[in-house]
């Protein structure tokens, strides 16, 4: 507590309500009772998700933190708060805080119903602290508050389901013989899934001996994938090592076509990867239904080590192309990883301009997501930075219509680029921006030098309609630009009333449009008044 009053009043450590909440979690009373009583913090205050300092509380089980603010700060116990809106029983049953509840339900009994009332998910807490595991809680809330066991939330999840989370064989075992609980093995969330999911083999295996669950065929065969979502290793490693599984099948919850290592792969979890390549029956060609092979599902989960393994250890070709057309270098412009397009051009040349069936190079496709790092690296390797894609955009159009001002500037101000180019259908990165409505881009392109043509040109540059950039921003009623490119023509002496092939003038579309604003703004820089 001194070092925080010696920060505060030496160092101006900064002070929000928030640091009180963060406060409560330390279960540091005296701290709390300095923040609350010296520097005037409002423990009511919420944080980003609702949540209150009494929520905290109940959190950590802090009962003495509990009782000061409810007695010294008027906290009310009734509220609820965090994503799913949970109230105190919530989190201290999901956190396993016994003698917390008792203490609420002893002394504040007139918030004893709390313990009926639903999240968000529609869990009661007494689904919570059957996740949590501690039998003494859970026979406490049925025996004694009468907690109802039978219900079961949005997620389908009943109280056995909860307990199979928990890893506790003890609490199912109870709940079945002395609760009479249904194990919901075949529902459409059963407790098989709940064990497999967080990795609890025992469960798994006493319900199978238990029910007799045919553990392939359950569900279609679905444990494995669920144990490789998740990232479970050792579950998986049961399952594959214990039951005749086909490693190659695919997964049955969805029409993805998706096998064990395509999962693996898409989700970054590198053992699990590591584990299936290892075992000889494992088909590390396999495509998805898109085509997308266990390479383009590295680049997607941004996962270099993965990437390397299958490339090195397994030879498999970079410029394998998915049924869209893309290598794996698109996915990873895409995904914005530097490092895996740095490997992938280093190991494969060849994919540098490579297109997909779009006619997207990974450079357009850079641009499109709007990373800079990546393009700069493409453009230091000599890619083709004049191709344009099926849509007659190339990197300078997909920027100045995307709003990215620092590609342009690097491209432009670079020299690698005109301003004045156009594309496919004769448009400009002037018309572009302006028709998309960035300002700062319009001002930019205003301002840069032409290389080509005189300037007049490039600021009234017409396309293949005979629409220019101030056609395309009174069409599209952007009136601060419509100002911008304005002033521009009167300083360039351009007539700003040029007709478009329909013989339209900026003004007619401005009006035909209904963008008041927009014609507002043109009459203004014409009359200035």
């Amino acid at each position: 507590m001194k070092l925080v009053q010696y920060l505060i009043n030496n160092h101006e450590l900064p002070l929000t309500s928030f640091t009180l909440l963060q406060v409560v979690y330390s279960t540091k009373l005296s701290l709390i009772k300095l923040l609350d009583n010296e520097y005037k913090l409002d423990p009511s205050v919420r944080n980003g998700d609702g949540m209150q300092a009494v929520h905290c509380a109940a959190q950590v089980g802090a009962i003495d933190v509990l009782e000061y603010l409810v007695k010294n700060c008027g906290c009310d116990l009734d509220r609820v708060g965090g994503p799913y809106n949970m109230n105190v029983f919530h989190y201290s049953t999901l956190n396993g805080h016994f003698l917390f509840i008792k203490y609420i339900i002893n002394n504040y009994p007139q918030y004893t119903s709390l313990l009926y009332s639903t999240d968000d998910t529609d869990s009661l807490p007494i689904h919570n602290a059957c996740a949590r595991g501690v039998i003494q809680l859970v026979t406490f809330l049925i025996d004694e508050m009468k907690c109802d066991v039978t219900t079961e939330d949005k997620r389908s999840f009943t109280c056995f389901i909860q307990a199979s989370f928990s890893g506790n064989l003890d609490l199912l075992k109870l709940l079945i013989k002395q609760y009479n609980r249904n194990p919901k093995i075949f529902g459409t969330s059963s407790s098989p899934e709940a064990a497999v999911g967080v990795g609890h083999v025992h469960i798994l295996e006493w319900l199978r001996q238990e029910y007799h669950i045919k553990v392939v065929s359950f569900k279609k065969g679905v444990l494995p994938f669920l144990a490789t979502h998740f990232n479970n290793s050792y579950c998986l490693k049961h399952l594959l090592n214990n039951y005749s599984f086909d490693i190659n099948a695919t997964d049955p919850t969805d029409n993805t076509q998706s096998t064990l290592l395509h999962i693996a792969c898409q989700e970054g979890h590198v053992a699990i990867v590591l584990y299936l390549t290892s075992l000889p029956q494992c088909d590390v060609s396999a495509k998805t239904s898109n085509g997308s092979t266990v390479l383009h599902l590295s680049c997607k989960s941004r996962s270099l080590p993965i990437l390397k393994h299958l490339v090195e250890e397994h030879q498999l070709d970079l410029t394998i192309k998915d049924y869209n057309g893309m290598a794996p270098v698109h996915v990873a412009c895409e995904e914005g990883s530097l490092s895996i397009v740095k490997y992938i051009i280093d190991h494969s040349p060849l994919s540098l301009d490579m297109t997909d069936s779009f006619g997207r190079t990974p450079l357009l496709i850079a641009a499109f997501s709007k990373n800079l790092p990546i393009i700069r690296y493409l453009n230091s390797k000599n890619c083709n930075i004049s191709i344009l894609d099926d849509k007659g955009f190339n990197v300078i159009h997909i920027s100045a219509k995307g709003g990215s001002l620092d590609i342009l500037r690097f491209f432009i101000d670079g020299r690698y680029c005109n301003p004045d180019i156009t594309d496919g259908f004769g448009r400009t990165p002037l018309y572009l921006s302006a028709q998309e409505g960035h300002l700062e881009i319009v001002e930019y392109l205003l301002d840069s030098p032409s290389y080509n043509k005189p300037r007049v040109e490039l600021v009234d540059m017409a396309d293949s309609n005979g629409n220019t950039a101030l056609h395309a921003a009174c069409s599209q009623g952007h009136p601060d630009i419509v100002s911008t490119i304005a002033g521009a023509y009167k300083s360039l002496n351009i007539d700003i009333y040029s007709i478009n092939e329909k013989r339209e003038t900026p003004l007619h579309l401005a009006a035909a449009n209904g963008h008041v604003n927009t014609v507002a703004s043109l009459l203004s820089a014409t009359t200035g008044t």
